[in-house]
């Protein structure tokens, strides 16, 4: 089975052979995938945030604070501590593929 990754390579080499030729189809299945793809970032951070907030309220201690002193071995491997430094990196790496996803799409 071909990956996901090779399929988009395939389409690449595709219209790089000659952009004028492709079907206008795909350049609109591109852009939903694209917006459907950051929707779905998008909801993931909504609901990344709102653990961090119930999370800093329960200690009463801003993220990125707690997350530097979890780092630094400050804060003990309470469950809670590992499940929240845990929700603190995925948040961050939703924000870079969002961005990525982000970079020069019209939405």
């Amino acid at each position: 089975m071909i990956s996901t990754v090779e399929k988009v390579r395939r389409l690449e080499q595709y219209i790089a052979a000659d952009s004028s030729v492709v079907d206008p189809v795909i350049n609109m299945a591109i852009d939903k995938l694209l917006e459907r793809e950051i929707s779905r970032m998008l909801e993931l951070k909504t609901r990344l945030a709102g653990q961090l907030q119930n999370l800093e309220k329960k200690y009463g201690l801003d993220s990125s604070d707690f997350y530097s002193r979890y780092e630094n071995g400050e804060m003990g491997d309470d469950m809670d501590f590992v499940e929240w430094a845990a929700t603190v990196e995925m948040l961050s790496n939703a924000e870079t593929r969002l961005a990525l996803l982000q970079n020069g799409h019209d939405s």
